[in-house]
């Protein structure tokens, strides 16, 4: 009887074998390959410190996936993740004062001179738009980071604002404004930017 069910089991193993190497045919294997032109990416993060009376390390670790999730797509150089990341009835704020609904960000994302092509991925194009030589893009200041140590401020049970610290070229955080995340409907959601 003890042969019968090692055979079973034996064959049970071989068939789950043969179904993952096929799925594994079909799945693109570009996804894991680490940028040529980047050596830095992705960014090394780490949690940091907790803050307020709602602080929690579990809903800290949620939003940390959904950062490291964008982070990674910026160093990578697009922002393919961010419309998934947006509450549909909230929308996003792009900046300290510009709100957009999600399908004006879908919108800016196609656009190669639009808001979020120039002010995270295109150097030259940001000089122009300020006026001024040497300002770096949020791609170029969160890679100069060498690493980012994240602060969680827990205004509520469903928000709260981030606080990035570069543990390289600490000025360089002023590039950023602290993004905040809303809890809708179970998860996470990005309000701003940053």
């Amino acid at each position: 009887m003890r042969l019968l069910y090692l055979i079973i089991l034996i064959v049970g193993f071989s068939f789950v074998g043969c179904n993952s190497k096929v799925a594994m045919e079909k799945t693109p294997k570009t996804a894991d390959i680490p940028p040529k032109e980047n050596p830095n990416c992705p960014i090394p993060l780490q949690i940091g410190k907790l803050y307020g009376r709602y602080a929690d390390k579990e809903e800290a670790k949620r939003i940390y996936i959904e950062i490291e999730k964008l982070l990674r797509s910026i160093c990578l150089g697009h922002l393919n993740d961010l419309p998934d990341m947006i509450f549909p009835k909230m929308g996003l704020f792009v900046d300290a004062k510009a709100h957009w609904t999600r399908e004006e960000v879908v919108s800016d994302l196609k656009n190669k001179d639009g808001y979020f092509n120039v002010y995270f991925f295109d150097s030259d194009r940001l000089d122009e738009k300020k006026g001024s030589r040497g300002n770096l893009t949020i791609q170029q200041a969160l890679v100069s980071s060498g690493g980012i140590s994240i602060d969680f401020h827990f205004d509520s049970a469903l928000e709260s604002e981030l606080q990035f610290r570069f543990s390289e070229n600490p000025k360089n955080v002023r590039y950023l404004i602290n993004p905040i995340f809303g809890k809708f409907e179970g998860k996470w959601m990005l309000l701003r930017m940053f």
